[in-house]
């Protein structure tokens, strides 16, 4: 039986991991959001080679707060999984890329981390918690669960860690566990004095693949606000995750633009100017050639910058220019939500830029400075390098096959997940 339509359209989520994080608790803010439990779990069992297993969910009241609360349970003997073996599990099910695509990626991104701590190459890594039924449901499960709801952009805000000890396969080892902290690496923590695991391998690991950094530029109103609550309640472990369905706020906002012009001094200073106003936090500063009185060639000088700083850009273009005065106006800007990540290429990391258009569609182009310093580091031409890296920032949208920045070409597709 095929998946012909969605539960409901969800266009925005912001993941508020403060409380806790895992693979259960992220799924059952998804069931809170409308996805429905018996299709999601249709959609997971057409995984072949995976245990008998059953997503019991329920509202339960914790901490005074009506929460969703889910797990899965199995009868069956765990199976003795690698990262090899679940890519295989996943490649042979009848799911389409829209599903398989971010499962694999979140799989990917935890035998990276697991392989990093204990020196194997990812495709040796061996599952323990992670390969078990219930994991492998929780991560296919969240992806099949942002399907049925029409794939929604995901942001997150930044991540609290805790501290003590928890027992895993590998014996007692500190919290946060070892491949939680490695996956985390370039996000946003904060270390706190709680002994309790707050954020799980798992959870962790979903939200690198499926959401970004919340921008402290992005203003939203609040739809709906649900909670999801894990199943272990003990050493004063949070154990709340907050999500909430988000309606943007235009994102135009006020800037004041300055403006003069100068014609008698020297204009290498100018290139000094712009790094200066950079520095300070100028959003763009550009020179325009004009024709000035008695027909002397000049320079016309624009700063864009944040009304709070608009004194220092001031001073600053009065100190490094001959200028006798200046006007400032006050405009709007209409910006594009925008994020950047490192892809790997053969010449190293390179960062990228994301862009995602009014229509939903994303696009992308190579950071210069990355590029530039890859380029005299590997002694290539530069072309070389922004050419690579095209090529794995647009394999790193294919990897990710949920497409999420055109949501109705990936539901268009007929590559919808089969039900049990």
């Amino acid at each position: 039986m095929k998946t012909n339509s969605k539960n409901v359209d969800v266009n925005t989520l912001v993941v508020d991991p403060a409380g806790g994080l895992s693979g259960d608790m992220f799924l059952g803010c998804m069931f809170e959001m409308g996805a429905d439990p018996k299709r999601v779990s249709g959609i997971v069992a057409d995984l072949p080679g995976l245990e008998p297993f059953e997503i019991i969910t329920e509202r339960v009241i914790f901490r005074g707060i009506v929460t969703r609360q889910t797990r899965v349970v199995s009868d069956s003997k765990p199976s003795a999984r690698n990262f090899s073996d679940i890519i295989s599990m996943i490649k042979k099910s009848g799911l389409g890329s829209s599903i398989t695509g971010p499962a694999i990626e979140i799989f990917r991104v935890i035998a990276e981390a697991e392989g990093k701590i204990h020196g194997k190459k990812p495709e040796e890594v061996h599952f323990h918690e992670v390969g078990a039924v219930d994991s492998i449901v929780d991560i296919v499960g969240s992806v099949a669960a942002l399907y049925l709801l029409g794939f929604p952009k995901i942001y997150h805000r930044r991540f609290s860690l805790g501290s003590g000890t928890i027992s895993i396969a590998h014996g007692v080892l500190p919290v946060p566990a070892p491949a939680t902290l490695e996956i985390l690496k370039g996000k946003e923590v904060t270390m706190i004095e709680m002994d309790a695991e707050i954020v799980t391998p798992t959870g962790a690991a979903l939200l690198k693949v499926l959401a970004e950094p919340l921008p402290s530029s992005l203003s939203f109103r609040p739809k709906r606000v649900v909670y999801s609550s894990g199943t272990r309640d003990c050493n004063g472990d949070p154990g709340l995750l907050r999500v909430i369905e988000a309606e943007k706020v235009s994102s135009q906002r006020e800037i004041t633009v300055i403006r003069t012009t100068v014609d008698d001094m020297n204009p290498e200073i100018l290139e000094y100017l712009r790094e200066r106003l950079f520095e300070l936090g100028a959003f763009e500063v550009y020179f325009t050639v004009v024709v000035m009185k008695k027909g002397r060639s000049g320079t016309k000088v624009t700063v864009l910058c944040p009304d709070d700083i608009k004194d220092e850009v001031s001073i600053a273009i009065f100190r490094e220019t001959t200028t006798f005065g200046m006007r400032i106006t006050s405009e709007k800007r209409i910006e594009l939500d925008r994020w950047i990540e490192s892809v790997n290429t053969p010449f190293g990391d390179i960062e990228i830029k994301f862009r995602e258009l009014p229509d939903g569609l994303v696009d992308f182009s190579p950071e210069y400075e990355s590029c530039r310093k890859a380029a005299l580091a590997r002694e290539v031409p530069l072309e070389k390098i922004y050419r690579e890296a095209r090529l794995a920032g647009m394999e790193r949208l294919t990897r990710l096959g949920r497409r999420r920045f055109n949501k109705d070409r990936a539901r268009e597709k007929s590559d919808n997940p089969g039900e049990k």
